[in-house]
């Protein structure tokens, strides 16, 4: 049996991509928030922070933050914790009344790959 050029190099490339390391191919994934999805808060956060997976491109990320008529709540410039640059934090500029609140975001990771979603938390007075 004789193998074809195309057929060699498809091999070659299948093998080639089951040897990369995951790591190479990953996004940055979400992995903690705060507040947590679905939390009930008893106060309002001072601010959103999100946790991801690998580092963060803050210039080319975004963090929105949405009441339950979809208006835009007020959050200051967003920056990296100067000790971990995989937790992106957004201010809040006011505290927030209670509600029903959506994060919406969006990151470039340090690889170039962008990566969005979005989760809810509610503040709830005592």
């Amino acid at each position: 049996m004789r193998f074809r050029s195309p057929h060699l190099f498809t091999s070659l490339l299948i093998l080639l991509f089951s040897l990369t390391p995951s790591s190479v191919l990953a996004h940055a994934h979400l992995k903690q928030q705060t507040p947590a999805a679905e939390s009930v808060l008893t106060t309002s956060p001072k601010e959103v922070s999100l946790k991801y997976s690998e580092s963060i491109e803050v210039k080319f990320s975004k963090i929105e933050l949405l009441d339950s008529n979809n208006q835009m709540m007020p959050v200051d410039n967003l920056f990296l914790d100067t000790t971990d640059s995989t937790r992106l934090i957004a201010p809040l500029k006011t505290p927030l009344p209670a509600g029903q609140y959506t994060v919406n975001w969006h990151v470039v990771s340090v690889d170039g790959h962008r990566t969005k979603g979005k989760y809810q938390f509610m503040v709830k007075p005592d």
